[in-house]
């Protein structure tokens, strides 16, 4: 009787031994099927990740286990520490770390990390989905980049110039910084189209923004605003400049774009540009008024004989020997 109860015993042991085994191998291979990358991690390291997880790291699946996940990451490692550690007390972030991995191949992936407690006893341990928006990214950032950015010339577009404007006119450094904003208008513009065509109109205005954006890229100071906003207008916004480095800078850009060719199906030819210039004063409550102010000096320069730049009349001096126009 005891033997029988003894063999009875045995195998319902190993009956369960089984069922464990092959729920773990089912669970493993449900877990294989997720679309996100799914890891299992305790405080030293990983214990258990699915293809989907390996397919990311680009590490085989069965090397994923004793790494950590931390080592992964080339950016917001700190945030996602944070968020690992508080999923080991029980909570959950309200928002998900986004983060950069480098695989082994050298290729960078960005990836969403959602991490959250498991309810197993003894080692503490935590589950961590990693969701691959790479692509989700890149489309993101290349609708961002069309919204803020003009079509035709590649420079920021009038939305995103005004936004900037108004934005630092509500800071509190702006209202100690030398703030200078410059107009640019090509000069006689309408001709160049009559002439040669509108292909070289627009060949015409993409010289002038790469003339420009290079000399931008190569001061000292590149935190310029550089976009255009009308047809053939352009503004460039300096939020801290001394007067005298804008009004060199302003001059520049009339010069090198007066040298400059444009090249075209219909033909070579040069165009200028004048320019007008506004320094902030005090009494200055806005960014429209501080672009009144410039678009004035531009009709200056353009009354005045164009191709050359000009200051806002009410405005301050920027050195020495500088005459109003």
């Amino acid at each position: 009787m005891f033997l029988d109860e003894d063999h009875e015993a045995n195998e319902a042991a190993e009956l369960t031994k089984q069922t464990l085994v092959d729920t773990q191998q089912r669970m493993g291979m449900m877990l294989d099927l997720m679309p996100m990358g799914f890891l299992i991690h305790t405080r030293q390291g990983i214990i258990f990740g699915n293809q989907e997880a390996a397919r990311l790291l680009q590490v085989p699946q069965e090397e994923v286990v004793g790494k950590h996940f931390l080592d992964f990451l080339t950016t917001h490692a700190g945030e996602a520490a944070k968020q690992i550690e508080e999923a080991f007390h029980g909570r959950i972030s309200v928002e998900p770390t986004e983060a950069e991995v480098r695989t082994a191949t050298g290729q960078a992936r960005t990836i969403k990390l959602i991490a959250g407690a498991l309810p197993w006893e003894g080692n503490p341990v935590v589950q961590l989905l990693l969701q691959d928006i790479t692509d989700l990214k890149a489309i993101q950032d290349r609708l961002h980049l069309l919204a803020v950015t003009d079509e035709l010339t590649g420079a920021f577009n009038r939305r995103l110039a005004f936004t900037t404007g108004h934005r630092l006119f509500n800071t509190q450094e702006a209202a100690s910084n030398n703030v200078a904003l410059a107009v640019l208008d090509v000069d006689h513009f309408k001709r160049v189209n009559d002439t040669y065509g509108h292909s070289a109109g627009d060949a015409a205005l993409k010289m002038l923004t790469q003339t420009v954006q290079e000399i931008i890229s190569a001061h000292a100071s590149r935190d310029m605003t550089f976009a255009r906003v009308g047809g053939e207008e352009f503004m460039v916004l300096f939020p801290a400049m001394a007067p005298k480095a804008v009004f060199e800078t302003c001059e520049q850009i009339r010069s090198e774009i007066e040298r400059g060719p444009v090249l075209s199906a219909a033909g070579t030819f040069q165009i200028t540009v004048s320019i007008g210039v506004a320094l902030r004063r005090e009494t200055d409550a806005s960014f429209d008024g501080l672009y009144s102010s410039a678009d004035k000096a531009l009709y200056e320069a353009k009354a005045s004989g164009r191709n050359r730049v000009c200051l806002d009349e009410s405005g301050p001096l920027p050195h020495k020997g500088l005459t109003r126009f």
